[in-house]
């Protein structure tokens, strides 16, 4: 089952935090028990993807964020 609008809402901030603090314990974004499996699979500069895994509610999502793509150059 796909991630609610506040699901992925909540996803969002759990993978912002994680990025300041790999080491924070996190919430599962559906059913809140902490022990949220989180895995940055990005394929950078092009997109962002992010696995989260829960082991109490099943959850198994991977979210897709698209990044702009890479400006070549600069200004001479």
């Amino acid at each position: 089952m796909a991630l609610s609008p506040q699901e992925l809402a909540q996803a969002l901030a759990v993978i912002a935090r994680w990025r300041t603090d790999a080491e924070a314990a996190l919430d599962c974004p559906r059913c809140g028990q902490n022990g949220l499996a989180l895995a940055d699979r990005s394929a950078r500069p092009y997109a962002e993807w992010y696995h989260l895994g829960c082991a109490g509610c099943g959850l198994d999502e991977t979210i897709h964020i698209p990044l702009g793509p890479p400006v070549a150059g600069g200004l001479d």
